[in-house]
């Protein structure tokens, strides 16, 4: 898994026939699989931070479903473009477990725990082309605008309460 993130390595993109493919596919819904825990977690929180009904499990499960098409789409557009996705297929379960967690948020603070850890992935998305101009214009910018939409929910919080 560890092949992509180096530089040295003169392979070429994996199709979707070949083993790394498939061991690709495995890795990523392991990692898809370490998060369903999380779903069982919401029970050992105090103060009613996260909601546990029939609803939201069934959010959670559609959830997940749907990162998984996207995760097999993800590797078919690949395959077209001749873009290697590496980064893209490892940073897709931290903000899937976001998402779960902000799927259950009863609270505006725990809302704001889901929201962050979700942006940060996008901000690495967002700049990933590593050549591309544009991509890091759009990287930084996105950056700073998260940085101001951060402040601008934590000051409101500070002066309201955080219950939904």
């Amino acid at each position: 898994m560890l092949e992509g993130a180096s530089p040295l390595s003169d392979r070429e993109t994996c199709t979707c026939g070949s083993g790394r493919a498939f061991l690709r596919y495995l890795i990523t819904l392991l990692l898809l699989a370490a998060g369903a825990p999380l779903l069982t977690i919401a029970h050992l929180f105090r103060n009613n931070l996260f909601r546990r009904d029939n609803f939201t499990y069934f959010c959670q499960i559609l959830l997940l479903l749907s990162t998984a098409g996207t995760i097999s789409m993800c590797f078919d557009s690949s395959e077209q473009e001749r873009f290697d996705a590496f980064e893209f297929i490892v940073l897709i379960p931290l903000p899937t477990r976001s998402m779960l967690f902000m799927i259950s948020a009863h609270d505006s603070i725990a809302m704001y725990l889901a929201i962050e850890p979700q942006s940060l992935c996008f901000y690495v998305m967002a700049a990933s082309k590593r050549k591309s101009e544009f991509s890091t214009e759009a990287g930084s910018k996105y950056l700073i605008l998260g940085a101001f939409s951060s402040g601008i929910l934590l000051f409101g919080y500070d002066r309201t309460t955080t219950d939904i």
